[in-house]
């Protein structure tokens, strides 16, 4: 290989290189803002802390929906006559 061709494949890798690097940066910048906001609004310092919450807030939700379901039958029980005449 020509001492030519060998400079042009080590600035092409060069310049491979440093894109990656950008790359790698801009993720890892992305990352640290993400676990910030994650730590700011929902007191979680590991991905691991934000999975446990998310159980918990998922399990939260499904007992509040039954809860509403439930009180939305009484509601329409109750009240069924009036919600008829209403229509």
């Amino acid at each position: 290989m020509s001492d030519d061709a060998t400079l042009k494949k080590y600035m092409r890798l060069k310049k491979d290189v440093e894109t990656a690097q950008r790359r790698a940066d801009q993720a890892q910048g992305a990352l640290d803002q993400l676990m910030k906001t994650l730590e700011k609004d929902y007191g979680c310092e590991t991905l691991k802390e934000a999975k446990t919450k998310l159980k918990s807030l998922q399990k939260q939700e499904e007992k509040v929906r039954g809860e509403f379901e439930t009180a939305v039958e009484i509601f329409e029980e109750k009240w069924e006559e009036q919600l008829q005449e209403s229509e």
